[in-house]
């Protein structure tokens, strides 16, 4: 099964798989390998809040270089 996702700066349709990758993390974040993508998901502990921001691969790679 897969979830379909569009890049939060180019717009291209993706399809997230259900079982990625965890390729890095921080105090309220952690981002996953997708094959067609990254997905950070965030977690604010306060309010219990949680979200999260995909990125296709050729924008990741153009933001931040090859990972």
């Amino acid at each position: 099964m897969s979830i379909k996702y569009f890049c939060d700066d180019c717009g291209k349709e993706m399809v997230l798989d259900q079982h990625p990758v965890e390729v890095d993390n921080g105090y309220d974040w952690t981002q996953y390998q997708h094959e067609q993508g990254i997905e950070t998901a965030f977690y604010d502990k306060l309010t219990d809040e949680r979200w999260s921001e995909h990125q296709c691969n050729a924008c990741d790679e153009e933001r931040y270089g090859e990972r």
